[in-house]
């Protein structure tokens, strides 16, 4: 049995306490908020003006570095942000000390944390906006292709493809206003919070908050070095897109099988099978649905960390960092792929109208036909015309090719001469209420789902502007 040493504790502790090797990304973000740190310890008199210039020239410095590539960090420090401290101390010795005061690693990474969620936010909301324009422009150029709508898989009315693309543009922009959210509910600062309860020192918490770009400092230090509810709200926000890419993967599977063969996906986009070469397997939609339970995990695991603490902080929090960097790495990457097959799959117009032509797929159409026409109500509508498929389907014929006699034999209300017979085309017209398939419907709502896309894009982006002036206007100022 192997007898373990104090050596053995203290080289797993080390392992199990580290994260330096994968919260470097927050590198950025704790130079941002240790520069507005300074700069208001600097305004409120608590650290010596040469002091304060050489701290702040190192994080300059170092930030250069960062974006150049230089790797200055060390990558066995025990998190990125001792590691800046230690890089600071080699630099600038004694005075590097003043960079910890009135804070503590506490406040610093869940406002830095905060930070980088809001660059997430923003990358990731661009592209589910280019995802919902590529449906959109599918949805107008295809408003008329008639295809099969499916009701378990099975063929269930005639519908239009661009009635389809409409959905999941509808469904992917309700995700980017979601996402959006998250931006909302954390615009606060934690900075000033310190370890739990506070500082002694003369800070001006406000200051900081407006220059990191937040709306107002966090109500109370307790709460806020302990929560992670703004990280579970951009997990569940991400977890909602991943679904909704996931069911789109999946529909891309489905339509592009060789028995369907609604669209064709580019060669770009598929892959061949090893040992059968006609195959074209649909792997980029296949991913995007695999990948979806990776998101989905990351909730629930970082849900599992936080369900039993009490307030304050925690080590367990360590690993709030993970969970988020690969949901915001995943989704990016399922997302530029979606963007890919909404902007270049090709519907096959031929392959659909064959597939929504199946027998006695408008009878639900006849049963609407005989209410609105005939005053028969829904309910014995519905009964008349399946009894009148079933006598279809004895005498070999379509709906519409029923004789007046045959149809007498079913009951007599349906002994008209005028007897309709509705094809595909007619069912689909006729579906004209607010949000149907009927062609002209389809466009009438692209064009509202197009200007409320625009008007979307340009608050954002007016948005984003204002934070981002306001936030450089007071670094600079």
């Amino acid at each position: 049995m192997k007898t373990y040493e104090k050596s053995d504790a203290a080289r797993i502790m080390a392992a199990i306490g580290s994260s330096g090797h994968y919260d470097g990304i927050l590198a950025p973000y704790d130079i941002t908020v240790s520069r507005a740190h300074v700069a208001m310890l600097l305004d409120q008199g608590v650290v010596p003006p040469d002091a304060a210039a050489r701290v702040l020239r190192e994080l300059d410095d170092l930030e250069r570095r960062l974006l150049a590539g230089d790797e200055p960090l060390d990558p066995e420090a025990e998190d990125v942000h001792t590691a800046i401290e230690q890089y600071l101390e080699t630099r600038i010795g004694v005075d590097a000390g003043w960079l910890g005061t009135a804070r503590a690693r506490n406040d610093l990474a869940v406002t830095a944390l905060r930070l980088w969620i809001r660059d997430q936010v923003i990358a990731l909301r661009s592209r589910i906006l280019a995802l919902t324009k590529a449906m959109l422009t599918q949805a107008e150029r295809h408003a008329a292709t008639v295809m099969p709508g499916f009701s378990h898989l099975q063929v269930a009315q005639p519908m239009t493809f661009g009635h389809v693309c409409l959905a999941y543009a509808e469904a992917f922009l309700r995700d980017a206003e979601r996402i959006s959210f998250v931006l909302a509910l954390q615009d606060e600062c934690p900075m000033g919070s310190a370890a739990l309860a506070g500082t002694g020192f003369p800070v001006d918490r406000s200051a900081v908050a407006r220059n990191l770009g937040f709306r107002q400092p966090t109500a109370n230090s307790l709460e806020s070095v302990g929560d992670r509810a703004f990280a579970l709200d951009f997990l569940s926000a991400g977890a909602s897109v991943a679904l909704n890419l996931s069911r789109f993967g999946a529909e891309i599977v489905f339509w592009s099988s060789q028995p369907v063969g609604l669209i064709t996906l580019p060669d770009e986009l598929v892959s061949a099978s090893s040992a059968m070469p006609h195959k074209r397997n649909p792997d980029a939609a296949e991913l995007i649905r695999g990948k979806t339970g990776r998101v989905l995990g990351n909730l629930h695991a970082l849900q599992t960390v936080v369900k039993g603490l009490p307030l304050s902080y925690f080590r367990d929090l360590q690993e709030d960092k993970e969970p988020l960097f690969d949901t915001a790495r995943t989704l990016e990457l399922s997302l530029d792929a979606a963007v890919m097959i909404a902007t270049l799959m090709e519907p096959n117009p031929d392959a659909m109208r064959r597939a929504a032509d199946i027998a006695f797929v408008t009878s639900g159409d006849l049963a609407d036909w005989l209410t609105r026409e005939r005053g028969i109500p829904f309910r014995e509508a519905h009964h008349l015309v399946t009894a009148l498929v079933r006598l279809s389907q004895e005498q070999n014929c379509s709906l519409g090719a029923l004789p007046l006699e045959a149809r007498r034999g079913v009951d007599e209300r349906l002994a008209f001469e005028e007897w309709p017979d509705i094809t595909v085309e007619t069912s689909v017209e006729s579906r004209a209420s607010q949000g149907g398939t009927a062609p002209r419907r389809v466009l009438e709502s692209a064009a509202r789902l197009r200007s409320r896309l625009v008007e979307f894009i340009e608050f954002e982006a007016d948005f984003s502007d204002q934070e981002t002036i306001k936030r450089v206007g007071m670094m600079t100022s």
